[in-house]
């Protein structure tokens, strides 16, 4: 699969909608438990069976379900694997439609890492035995399945994987065949209609598929020797279509000129396999075996079955396991729950259980804790406030809300309400400017005197005030000369 950095991972849709599928159950059988990557055609998930059993469920992008000859060829193509008849192919176990319609793939699991992982990981360059020992396994994948008349057409080091105990496994096999079919239409779509360009050979892209055949999976183990060796790409570019027309049109470099230090006999096994004609490469992968098999005797002076076998260090995470460091995406969501945006672009999760009585209880410290958010967000604002005083603002406001567990509302404890002679509080919601906001979070003493209240009345009349502010009220009331009563005047009461 291929990587991208965390501002694309934000932005993508593709792997937003992955993520959501986190924890979903297919057929009753599949549990999904960790994405493991996604692609330009499918996402790959670690998932674990009803009955105990481990494998990876790889599901087509919905997008591409419309065309029911992608449909078919998924299917179809998702066991050329098998077909191969070689362990260093992944095999699939299954197929299956999920209950929406999304058609996916059952597949071995594997635990350990990509030779492009394996590539940054070592500080971007393989030495030359071991990339001799992986390219002896890997064509030998590349015999099998040639003699089959498989042609894998999208090999490249994120396809290659090296298992914890060191076996090299050829992902994605015949998936190049169905990106033939795919019917997007963007600048970007080059790398899942054709192939990837970095590692396509001259042929491919130029769009000439009847000439495509096994020395065309040669050329891309070529560069992927070349990339592995040097840290270097075959053909630069600063964009997809300039790497591609560097690859219809430009004869790959030598080896020696990215890596002067590189051994003859390893450059002469790169540079025959990077021939820009096809009859200039090596005829077959059984002898560009060979000849991968004399470089490393040329070098050791032993047989490349002395070899060490390289494995995976226990270092590197084990990404099949819920949880496991690197497994997933950081800062994305990382459940099935759905996830809402706000205007000020904080998440929060759906909340669909408060309708029940029974969470009432958390209903109303949700509002609380929203309260003191509200608060906090208001003071922070303001710039009236230390941070310290903030904490101990929130800490004091989330105190004033008790919350007993309970079964019914009627059972719920009400905030306490401050008797009436007590300080009047500010609330956050109603605060009419930073001052105001400031003198909330001052000391007791240093807040405002409490507001004057004229005194209750005690019976019949209501009281006059004994200070009018307005004086026409002095005297409040006016005589009425037939009855003699008096008769108070309206805006006095």
């Amino acid at each position: 699969m291929d990587s991208v950095d965390d501002a694309t991972r934000l932005l993508d849709p593709l792997l937003m909608r992955a993520r959501t599928r986190i924890g979903v159950t297919l057929r009753g059988k599949w549990h999904l438990d960790v994405l493991l990557g996604v692609g330009g055609m499918a996402a790959v998930y670690a998932a674990t069976h009803r009955n105990g059993s481990r494998a990876a469920v790889k599901l087509l992008h919905a997008e591409l379900l419309v065309n029911a000859e992608v449909r078919s060829r998924f299917l179809r193509e998702g066991y050329v694997a098998n077909a191969v008849g070689h362990e260093g192919a992944v095999k699939v176990l299954d197929d299956d439609t999920a209950e929406d319609g999304s058609l996916f793939l059952v597949t071995e699991l594997l635990d350990g890492e990509t030779l492009e992982d394996r590539r940054v990981r070592l500080g971007g360059q393989f030495s030359e035995d071991d990339v001799l020992s992986i390219a002896d396994q890997l064509l030998d994948v590349l015999a099998a399945a040639h003699a089959k008349g498989v042609v894998h057409r999208d090999l490249k080091p994120e396809n290659v994987f090296l298992t914890r105990s060191g076996q090299v496994k050829v992902l994605d096999f015949g998936i190049a065949r169905l990106r033939e079919l795919s019917t997007a239409s963007s600048a970007t779509s080059i790398g899942s209609t054709m192939g990837t360009p970095l590692y396509m050979p001259p042929e491919q892209a130029r769009g000439l598929w009847d000439e495509v055949d096994g020395r065309s999976d040669l050329w891309a183990v070529g560069a992927t020797m070349f990339h592995l060796l040097s840290g270097r790409f075959v053909h630069d570019g600063r964009t997809a279509n300039e790497v591609l027309l560097a690859a219809m049109t430009k004869a790959a470099p030598p080896l020696a000129e990215r890596l002067p230090t590189v051994s003859p006999a390893v450059a002469h096994v790169v540079d025959r396999a990077l021939a820009f004609e096809r009859d200039d490469r090596w005829p077959d992968a059984r002898r560009m075996q060979e000849a991968v098999r004399h470089a490393y005797h040329d070098r050791n002076g032993a047989p490349i079955t002395t070899a060490p076998r390289m494995t995976v260090p226990e270092a590197v995470p084990n990404r099949t396991l819920a949880g496991g460091e690197g497994a997933v995406a950081p800062r994305l969501p990382t459940t099935g729950q759905p996830v809402e945006r706000g205007a000020s672009g904080v998440a929060f999760a759906a909340l669909s259980t408060l309708a029940k009585p029974r969470n009432a209880a958390i209903a109303v410290g949700g509002a609380a804790a929203l309260t003191v958010a509200i608060t906090v967000v208001v003071l922070l604002s303001s710039g009236g406030a230390s941070r310290s005083g903030v904490a101990a603002g929130a800490a004091s406001a989330a105190q004033a809300v008790a919350v007993r567990p309970a079964t019914s509302p009627s059972t719920i404890v009400p905030p306490t309400v401050p008797a009436a002679s007590a300080t009047p509080e500010l609330a956050a919601t109603n605060l009419p400017h930073a001052s105001a906001t400031a003198a909330m979070s001052a000391a007791p003493a240093q807040r405002p005197a409490p507001l004057s209240r004229p005194a209750p009345p005690t019976s019949g009349r209501a009281a006059l005030p004994s200070t009018p502010a307005n004086p026409n009220c002095n005297p409040p009331y006016v005589i009425d000369p037939r009855s003699g009563k008096k008769n108070f005047k309206m805006e006095c009461l």
